[in-house]
């Protein structure tokens, strides 16, 4: 073997200090083992611990080296301090882990300056760079001023990370978020202490150390693995109760012996009968005695005990017979807070859900601001173990389990807003319909597993409560409907102007209201309760019998169904018909409803006014069926633009045509100008003889009204020339003298209540007809009124000043070019 091998083992094993430094780096290294295999540093607070067991294995190393003088050897220097400035960087690193585990907003600037400033000093009495008078000031050398001020940084940095862990821990108020900070506390310390020791000059206190140290790893390593930590408080609270039980039977017994002793020391046979009465005594008496110091040791250190079976029967009979959604939830947290002194508590109930998450009603007793709804997505952690397993969860696994919060990151912070410790699900034949939620117990103790299933047992019996409300409400409701309806039905199948039949699966007549004995002419013999045949017997006519037996048998609907027939005694009628299959709520067929509109009267009326349109202005018609009461005679002022067209020269043109012909042509200049007006929305007032009038801004209101008007008139005159190009030498060409202008008018009815006519009379309308007197073919003249308004929209020049017939003020003119 070699040589060098075995001089480093005989070294090895010669120094207790070496064989602890080489466990402990080994134990180390184990431990980070160990969480890479659990956590795949995979949050903050791992990776940082695991750093910290990197640098603690590095440092066991440091100190392994040192104490065989490997230091020595490889750095050609005697560096006693360099695993001291290793453990102050354990230390500075153990309190970054302590505010990133915490997730303590603050960077701590001071504390990495602190820590860098302390290593400098550090190195600073280890290579003597400045002469510092320490033996006039103190009685010590440069390497235990050294020591003093890494155990001073280490105690600082101690403090500093347990006020953080009190600064946190205040706000906890979840049993074992505190009691995971307890034990983080304890590592700490422990951690903390085993640096301590080390510093010390002792060999012993500097071998406990490095073992007191890996504990403190050891602890740490635990609170970033597991996630359900044994209680701290609930241990100690165990280990002093059977401290006091066993403290209590070994007196017990001790008093029992003496005294018999000192009863029978002077009886023959002394010691058989001490330990025969003695064993009698203690069959009787210890039992309950026994039972009587656990029952006061256990209110003493424990809360109260629960009786789990009076419970559940108390609270059975409390929840049974409520049969209101909110008298019910808000009297099943008061029985909660009641008997099992739980402050906070809500129930969740379901809503909705959609394809991607579930919607909540939240009900409590609290009134310290909770939201009125949640929502929590679909097929996360959460909901599988809560809604699909029908298992509880706390808010402390939300928490620490990193998997919970990136599936719904939302929903978890919600949850944690609220500030609840455990959450039940409330399921029936295993479908959600609520969620419990409760605060930590009032005593700050954990919930224990029995705890748990006794909210579970209280949450099925929630459930079957909440399922028979939920029942009532719906019963209520729908009596409440069936209530109203019937109250109503009668009412409105009476009044409707819709003919309603219902016909049932037995062929029978459940509805038919007077309206479709009216569109139906139905004789009086067929009524409700009839078969429908004697119905479809009288209406075979008409495709409704093959459009009922084609819905019975296919479920269809058939919707806005147009049926033009010839009903007996009423003659043709133009009919719309809705048929559709009336189903119960689990899709069972129960009958065929059709609603029949009558629409006889109205396509008429539409014939009648589409008749009407071709003599009236459009604009006219449209306005009848909304304001009849504007058909009466007399009108009103207001400002118009009146547009009149007349064609140039038509009356010597019509002497050589046949009255035919002269018709043709007419009508189709006529048109030409009439459309152009229309595309404008002009109402076209009357034709006279070859002449066109029109009005703008009546009688709906034209804001614009002068401008559409000279649109109309140019669209007009591009009609015609448009019309002239296309037919050439083969159309007579003629053209429109055009007069525009805007004025005050009277806009009204004018004639006689048998025949009257919609239209403008007043000053305006003759300037207007004058000035399309004086125009010649193929232009427009605009009154001075009218250019005023239009001057900055078009190309216009003076025409002349006219005389017209009626003023003795000529009026000004302009010919309009374009825009």
């Amino acid at each position: 073997m070699d040589t060098s091998l075995l001089s480093f083992l005989s070294q090895v094993f010669f120094s207790e200090q070496a064989v602890v430094a080489l466990t402990v780096t080994l134990a180390h290294i184990a431990l980070l083992g160990y969480l890479l295999l659990k956590t795949s540093l995979a949050t903050s607070a791992a990776r940082l611990l695991g750093g910290y067991l990197f640098l603690a294995a590095a440092w066991d190393f440091l100190v392994l080296a040192q104490e065989m003088g490997g230091l020595t050897r490889t750095l050609g220097y005697a560096w006693p301090l360099l695993p001291v400035y290793a453990a102050m960087a354990l230390m500075v690193w153990l309190w970054w882990f302590n505010r990133a585990f915490l997730e303590w907003k603050s960077f701590g600037v001071w504390g990495w300056l602190g820590g860098v400033a302390t290593l400098a000093l550090l190195a600073t009495l280890d290579f003597a760079l400045f002469p510092l008078p320490l033996q006039s000031l103190l009685p010590l050398d440069r390497l235990q001023a050294a020591l003093w001020l890494a155990g001073g940084a280490v105690i600082a940095y101690t403090v500093s990370a347990v006020r953080t862990i009190f600064a946190v821990q205040k706000r906890m108020y979840s049993p074992r978020h505190r009691n995971r900070i307890h034990f983080l506390h304890l590592s700490l310390l422990v951690a903390a202490a085993g640096l301590l020791l080390y510093l010390t000059t002792l060999p012993i206190a500097a071998e406990i150390g490095l073992l007191v140290h890996w504990l403190g790893a050891l602890g740490l390593t635990t609170i970033v693995v597991n996630r359900h930590l044994p209680d701290i408080k609930t241990g100690f609270k165990e280990l002093v109760s059977l401290t006091i039980v066993a403290l209590f039977t070994f007196a017990l017994y001790s008093a029992s012996i003496y005294a018999l002793e000192v009863w029978f020391t002077r009886t023959p046979r002394a010691r058989f009968r001490t330990a025969v009465v003695a064993a009698i005594l203690l069959t009787l008496f210890y039992p309950p005695l026994y039972r009587l110091i656990r029952r006061l040791t256990q209110r003493l250190l424990f809360r109260h005990q629960f009786n789990y079976s009076r419970i559940i029967k108390t609270y059975i009979q409390t929840v049974n017979n409520i049969l209101l959604v909110e008298d019910l939830t808000s009297i099943c947290l008061s029985f909660i807070e009641k008997n099992l002194d739980i402050r906070r508590g809500a129930f969740f109930i379901l809503k909705s859900q959609d394809r991607t998450h579930y919607h909540f009603t939240i009900f409590s007793n609290l009134t310290d601001g909770l939201p009125d709804s949640l929502s929590l997505k679909k097929n996360t952690p959460l909901t599988r173990r809560l809604i699909d397993a029908g298992e509880s969860i706390s808010q402390y696994t939300l928490d620490v389990a990193p998997e919970y919060r990136q599936a719904d990151e939302t929903g978890i912070e919600t949850l944690k807003r609220m500030a609840f410790e455990q959450f039940i699900p409330v399921k029936r034949h295993n479908f959600l319909i609520a969620i419990l939620a409760v605060g930590p117990f009032a005593s700050g103790a954990p919930y224990t597993l029995e705890d748990i299933e006794l909210l579970a047992t209280m949450a099925d019996q929630t459930a079957i409560a909440l399922e028979n409300a939920r029942l009532f409400k719906n019963v209520r409701y729908n009596l409440e409907e069936i209530t109203r309806i019937n109250d109503l039905m009668d009412n409105i199948f009476a009044s409707i102007q819709s003919g309603v039949i219902t016909v049932d699966t037995q062929n029978k007549i459940t509805i038919l209201n007077p309206a479709a004995r009216r569109i139906f002419n139905l004789p009086p013999n067929i009524r409700t309760a009839d078969s429908a045949d004697a119905l479809m017997h009288h209406l075979r006519s008409t495709p409704l019998p093959a459009l009922l037996r084609d819905v019975k048998t296919t479920r269809r609907s058939y919707h806005a169904f147009e049926i033009t027939q010839e009903i007996p005694g009423r003659g043709p009628v133009n009919l719309r018909v809705d048929l559709t299959p009336i189903t119960n709520p689990h899709g069972q067929m129960q009958g065929v409803a059709i609603i029949v509109n009558d629409f006889t009267e109205t396509k008429r009326l539409q014939v009648v006014q589409n008749i009407f349109r071709k003599y009236v202005s459009p604009a006219v018609v449209d306005r009848l069926p909304d304001d009849p009461e504007q058909l009466r005679l007399g009108g009103q002022r207001q400002c118009v633009t009146i547009l009149f067209a007349d064609i140039r020269g038509f009356s010597t043109f019509s002497e050589h045509l046949t009255p035919e012909d002269l018709i043709n042509v007419l009508n189709r200049y006529l048109s030409m100008a009439a459309e152009a007006i229309l595309a404008f929305e002009g109402t076209l007032d009357k034709f006279m003889g070859d002449a066109v009038m029109a009005i703008f801004n009546a009688p709906l209101p034209q804001p614009d009204h002068p401008l559409r008007a000279v649109k109309a008139a140019l669209a007009m005159q591009r009609t015609i020339r448009n019309f002239h190009q296309i037919l050439g030498e083969y159309t007579p060409l003629l053209n429109f003298g055009v007069g525009i202008h805007t004025g005050e008018a009277i806009i009204g009815n004018v004639g006689t209540q048998s025949r009257m006519d919609y239209t403008a009379v007043g000053d305006a309308v003759n300037l207007a007809k004058r000035l399309q007197e004086n125009t010649p073919g193929g232009k427009i003249l605009l009154s001075q009124a009218t250019y005023e308004h239009v001057k900055d929209d078009i190309q216009a020049v003076f025409y002349k000043e006219l005389t017209v017939k009626g003023r003795e003020t000529p009026e000004k003119t302009y010919e309009v070019l374009g825009f």
